[in-house]
């Protein structure tokens, strides 16, 4: 089994801070939403994540980048075989669980809709199985609660490695982090595995994909 971690995501409500701009809440109501209710995507907000927080506008607001890493996670051989489970760590230590069955929306409207709705409801199911949740977790309590054989972490100041070197059959825990710049907001000191798997940046969906492509022909399932 591959538990795949994705910390300090870049996924989040609109910031209390933020409630009051008139772009922002202008962009509430074209959607019929509450201001708080709504997701942080730098794709419609960049300007007024640049008036708030000038040294994160480049990194905040990035539910683009969990979609696409979703995607391809959800859709994998190794989540068809029920070998994969998947969770999002976020910036402000909201931990959500993917459950295996779900299947992410193909439009990206969709996928901020239904996070939306996780963010207010907190459970998301479709009769009577729970798809998607959401709790308070620190990544570290989170790491603690699974149990497994060795906890990895990517990060591109690790041992430089093949990822066919790093992953084996075993029960995995891969870490990797969810943000398109910068460095981990979470304390990642206690893990004793850190590598990095390209001597290049590589896009957080594509650092997933390597590690679920090697972890199935690792168990042999490719």
């Amino acid at each position: 089994m591959l538990h795949l971690i994705i910390a300090d995501a870049e996924l989040e409500t609109i910031p209390e801070q933020m409630t009051e701009d008139p772009a922002i809440r202008r962009f509430a109501k074209k959607r019929n939403k509450k201001v708080d209710k709504i997701i942080l995507d730098s794709n419609y907000m960049h300007t007024s994540i640049d008036r708030y927080f000038p040294n994160e506008s480049k990194r905040r607001g990035r539910p683009d980048i969990i979609y696409l890493l979703l995607e391809m996670a959800q859709e994998s051989i190794l989540n068809h075989k029920n070998q994969l489970r998947t969770y999002i760590h976020t910036r402000n230590n909201k931990v959500i669980r993917i459950s295996p069955i779900t299947r992410m929306p193909k439009s990206y409207n969709r996928f901020i809709g239904l996070f939306e709705d996780l963010f207010d409801k907190k459970i998301i199911t479709n009769s009577g199985k729970k798809l998607l949740s959401i709790e308070d977790s620190t990544l570290r309590d989170l790491i603690n609660s699974i149990n497994v054989d060795r906890n990895i972490l990517l990060h591109p100041k690790g041992e430089m490695k093949k990822p066919s070197e790093i992953l084996d059959k075993s029960d995995l825990l891969v870490v990797i982090g969810g943000f398109s710049e910068g460095d981990f907001l979470s304390d990642i000191s206690y893990m004793q595995e850190k590598y990095a798997i390209f001597d290049q940046e590589l896009t957080i969906w594509s650092v997933a994909n390597e590690v679920i492509a090697n972890y199935e022909r690792a168990i042999g399932l490719t």
